[in-house]
């Protein structure tokens, strides 16, 4: 009987599981067929290494998810700035672009934390213009290198464009629910 037990169990974590992984790679398919910003391979990878988004049981849940992968991923991304600012890895002329930069981070987290409201009132389409909004301070950052006197790469450019195709799987999975 217990073995009996055992097996049901294990076949159950496995159809969970399995369910799981079809939501995510069916989701990302059909997300990235719509939306030309997103890219299937990214949004897979980003996903499967979620473990809230491992859990969802539909797409409002992956949605969610995916909404607060982002905004932690953004918070580390700002902690980490923080601290480098801090330990003064950055040249001391870029001071006050690095502060810039800061702010833009840290008015993203809010407006994923806003998106985040909205998306559970039901608001679909304010919640994508949130969103779209969010990647629009992280090319502020960007911008303020290259329109120094001596334009300069972002050292965050590599950081602002993974965190906006991050922020490109929620504004996916959120028109899809319209």
């Amino acid at each position: 009987m217990k073995f009996l037990l055992y097996l049901v169990t294990c076949f159950l974590l496995l159809n969970v599981s399995a369910t799981t992984q079809s939501l995510i790679k069916d989701s990302c398919k059909k997300a990235a067929s719509k939306n030309r910003k997103l890219k299937l391979d990214f949004c897979l990878k980003s996903l499967e290494g979620c473990k809230q988004c491992k859990t969802a049981n539909n797409l409002t849940e992956l949605t969610t998810a995916s909404m607060k992968n982002t905004r932690i991923t953004s918070k580390k991304m700002r902690d980490k700035m923080k601290k480098d600012f801090d330990a003064r890895k950055y040249p001391k002329d870029n001071d006050l672009l690095v502060m810039e930069c800061l702010n833009d981070y840290s008015g993203t987290s809010q407006i994923l934390n806003s998106a985040m409201e909205t998306f559970k009132e039901g608001d679909y389409k304010d919640v994508i213009e949130r969103l779209n909004y969010a990647t629009e301070g992280l090319d502020a950052c960007d911008e303020g290198y290259k329109e120094r006197s001596t334009p300069q790469i972002s050292p965050f450019l590599k950081n602002n464009e993974f965190l906006s195709h991050l922020i490109q799987i929620p504004i996916a999975f959120t028109e899809m629910l319209r």
